[in-house]
């Protein structure tokens, strides 16, 4: 097959995973309005009218046609063997817990489960090798399934997330000559851009846990990927979801300090808190996407030109995200909803 057939083959399987996604949520918003799959506004929301939930089963569905169909032959083979099964149970996990809340326990188990799976699938096709390396990728799978579900709080903010990571990704990717990763990350973000158009602004729909613990799952896996097969040194998979890791992890640290339950649902992220001081759930989206664009994008940038460099813009990177949610935590202050 030559470059450009191939790349034409390329582009009909995003657009048409893109269109796919925004037809299969569509369906999924009508079963969660009669099926009774509502949010109503409470403490622990930062929406205010009562919105269905469970709409990214739509871009679930997308990506698994995409898998079997669309592209079928043109993915990697660590994505069908080792992610997809993984990806598929932590998806119907979040579509029984959208439908009738699950004990954190269980949700756990099944996390864990799955997690395990994929790495030791990853060692026995050599993507990923030794013991620590297999620790590390298991901390880091299971805090990225749950920061993506915990960052889904805000109009389009888990969409255009997932947007811009498979985006990144799939340039990373051509950069490293991995052609079919290139495609996957592609697929997945025309996933998450065909959600969007029912959550971004106004939401008609909410993602629910069926379509966030599937990107963060796929996301982390991805990242793994990467970082076993040589396309992304580590401190690139680390920068790339830098903004989301910021707010989920210190988040996180703060509650525990507090002495706070910090598994249970809360509205303490600093987006959560941003939008309860008037700031509009689009505003926030833009905001984090912009530092993405203009701060995460080129330090990877100079990570890939100047390999020497990859871990000093890492840290400087970290250290000024973190420096950034810990002023602009200050600035808003705690909600006094806890718990």
């Amino acid at each position: 097959m030559g470059i450009i057939e191939m790349a034409s083959n390329y582009l009909v399987s995003i657009a048409a995973t893109a269109a796919l996604s925004w037809l299969l949520t569509g369906f999924a918003t009508r079963y969660s309005v009669r099926a009774g799959l509502v949010d109503r506004p409470g403490e622990r929301h930062s929406h205010h009218e009562p919105t269905p939930r469970g709409g990214g089963a739509g871009l679930v569905l997308a990506m698994v046609v995409a898998t079997i169909g669309l592209a079928a032959g043109q993915l990697p083979t660590a994505w069908n063997a080792c992610i997809v099964p993984g990806a598929v149970a932590i998806a119907l996990l979040g579509w029984w817990d959208d439908h009738r809340p699950l004990g954190v326990g269980l949700r756990f188990v099944v996390q864990l489960a799955v997690s395990l799976y994929l790495l030791g699938c990853a060692a026995s096709v050599g993507w990923l090798a030794g013991a620590w390396s297999g620790v590390v990728a298991l901390v880091f799978i299971l805090w990225m399934t749950n920061l993506y579900n915990f960052m889904d709080g805000s109009n389009g903010m888990a969409g255009l997330q997932g947007v811009y990571a498979g985006c990144a990704l799939a340039w990373l990717f051509v950069e490293a000559g991995d052609a079919s990763a290139a495609l996957l990350a592609a697929l997945l973000a025309a996933a998450c851009a065909g959600f969007l158009p029912w959550n971004l602004g106004r939401a008609r729909v909410f993602m629910g846990d069926v379509g966030s613990l599937f990107l963060g799952f796929g996301y982390g896996a991805v990242l793994v990927y990467g970082t076993g097969s040589g396309a992304l040194g580590l401190p690139v998979a680390l920068m790339l979801m830098g903004v989301f890791l910021a707010d989920g992890t210190l988040t996180l640290a703060s509650r525990v300090i507090r002495g706070e339950r910090w598994y249970n649902a809360h509205r303490q992220h600093l987006y959560q808190r941003m939008i309860a001081h008037g700031w509009s759930h689009f505003r926030v989206a833009v905001l984090y996407q912009a530092l993405n664009l203009l701060l995460v994008l080129p330090g990877i940038w100079v990570a890939v030109r100047f390999p020497a460099l990859a871990w000093p813009v890492a840290i400087g990177m970290a250290l000024f995200l973190g420096l950034g949610w810990f002023l602009m935590s200050r600035k808003f202050g705690v909600l006094a909803q806890a718990g």
